[in-house]
């Protein structure tokens, strides 16, 4: 696809809001999410937007602004959102995908816990909250999803309903449970409440509101087998087994755990996995668990070099290979053998790069690498770890041969721009970062004061990571290295340079 082709896809895939039902984004909640509601005079790209004007009370406004991390630290400027379009920017955060790349889920995550003041127009009606909590929930970082109901104060039915799922996946569900008991109509559903009661110790009126829901067909019979069990797993027979639901939702799963129930066999929800570290599982699941949560940053990557490191593994093949190879690697660093460093290296970059856990591995080995002379092969994985590590440029230049695509790279960490570009991408990567690309409506959303709106856009733009569109890729890139994140748009840069080697 050439440029005015892919400018065209994204002028139809931006600038166009989808409202898709927030299920389909969140679907593991535990009752059914608000629908964001279309937004007036955002469809016409052709013409002028005259947005409407409305004065919104500080009370109206006051959860919106809620963050973890003030300008200082987070780097993104209070007045952010400007005037960008609440529904809108809740359809952008809402709907963000996960599995992307290390540098757009870090801006992402940024974003979403940074202290920014509410949009200039509009009653935002806490829609950018919700949305943000619902961002971390899918990407299963729910200790700062925590963090942010805190600060909040969940004080109404849509934010404690986060509470409650949050609670019960980290084990914390105590005070959510005390106030659900106290405040019956924050309860998310009837199943929450017979839950609540029995954790509080009123089972008597735990079983009556259980028999309630059954009788009123608010508690389906399948729905009403498991909390039964959960109540009284003595009353039933040992080979009775509630049947697996096509949907489960935290509390359906947290109480199925704790009756040691099967799972299904497709994938959890990646905030699910978090119970697998809970309860110490064993320590393959733990692993698998903690590469998914590692890739979103919702765990820190020290925790699973240390789960790599923890014992010798008892098969081969599959995860194994990588707690192997892992384990290779941090002994062959004090081996003394260049040699054996060199081949352990490249087998565990080789077996890590398919889960897209390089810039893992960089943080972890990078630093090491630069008083040792590697092989050949080694050698350029060793500059693609200090390429992806924003503390060892200088060792990627060191390692750096004279290869193009390489001193190209070179040419994006120093910021000097000499190596003329070679390919497609190079092309892309080197206009937007020189400032070359042309504009599009998402520079003049910039222009005119909705900078929140175009880099969640950009950042969207660039779901696909390697396999995004050329032409996307430079308009992305552009957007935000005019918006004033023009780091993060090298650092971007370097990674769709180089995810796509060893994978």
């Amino acid at each position: 696809m050439n440029s005015k082709a892919a400018l065209l896809v994204t002028l139809i895939t931006v600038g166009f809001p989808t409202y898709a039902d927030p299920l389909s984004a969140v679907d593991w909640l535990s009752d059914i999410l608000e629908t964001p509601q279309a937004s007036d005079g955002i469809n016409d790209l052709t013409g002028v937007v005259i947005e409407p004007v409305e004065t919104t009370r500080l009370s109206d406004v006051q959860k919106d602004t809620v963050g973890l991390f003030p300008e200082q630290i987070s780097g993104i400027p209070a007045d952010f959102w400007g005037n960008s379009d609440p529904a809108r920017l809740a359809s952008l955060i809402r709907n963000a995908p996960t599995g992307q790349l290390p540098e757009i889920t870090a801006l992402w995550r940024r974003i979403i816990l940074a202290e920014i003041n509410p949009p200039a127009f509009g009653n935002t009606n806490d829609v950018l909250l919700l949305a943000r909590l619902d961002n971390l929930l899918t990407a299963g970082d729910l200790d700062p999803a925590e963090a942010l109901l805190k600060a909040a104060d969940a004080s109404n039915p849509q934010l404690f309903r986060r509470w409650f799922d949050v609670s019960i996946l980290t084990q914390r569900a105590d005070n959510a449970c005390k106030r659900m008991v106290s405040t019956p109509n924050f309860a998310p559903t009837l199943h929450a409440r017979v839950f609540c009661l029995a954790r509080s110790g009123d089972w008597g009126a735990a079983s009556v509101t259980l028999s309630t829901g059954k009788a009123l067909g608010e508690i389906s019979p399948q729905d009403a087998l498991l909390l039964g069990m959960f109540l009284d797993p003595e009353a039933f027979d040992s080979d009775t087994t509630p049947p697996i639901p096509s949907k489960l939702t935290p509390l359906t799963f947290v109480m199925r755990e704790a009756l040691a129930l099967p799972r299904p066999s497709q994938s959890l929800p990646v905030a699910f996995l978090h119970m697998d570290l809970q309860n110490k599982a064993g320590w393959k699941q733990r692993i698998i668990s903690s590469e998914r949560l590692v890739a979103e940053q919702a765990l820190s990557p020290i925790a699973l070099l240390d789960l790599y490191l923890e014992g010798s593994p008892s098969a081969s093949g599959g995860v194994w290979e990588r707690v192997s190879a892992i384990q290779n690697l941090n002994e062959a660093l004090g081996s003394g053998s260049d040699d054996i460093l060199s081949k352990a290296l490249t087998d565990a970059y080789n077996l890590m790069a398919p889960l897209s856990l390089q810039s893992v591995l960089a943080e972890w080995f990078a630093q090491a690498l630069s008083d040792h002379t590697l092989s050949t092969e080694a050698k350029s994985i060793g500059f693609i770890l200090a390429a992806l590590n924003p503390n060892t440029l200088n060792t990627a230049q060191l390692f750096a041969s004279t290869n193009q695509s390489e001193q190209f790279i070179v040419s994006c960490v120093t910021e000097s721009y000499t190596v003329p570009p070679k390919d497609n991408l190079q092309v892309a990567v080197f206009n937007a970062l020189t400032g070359l690309s042309p504009k599009t409506i998402l520079h003049q959303d910039i222009e005119d004061g909705r900078l929140g709106q175009a880099v969640l856009s950009a950042l969207t733009i660039l779901k696909d990571g390697p396999e995004t569109d050329i032409g996307d890729i430079e308009i992305a890139l552009s957007v935000l290295s005019y918006g004033g994140f023009k780091e993060e748009a090298e650092r971007i840069a370097i990674q769709l340079l180089t995810y796509g080697k060893g994978a």
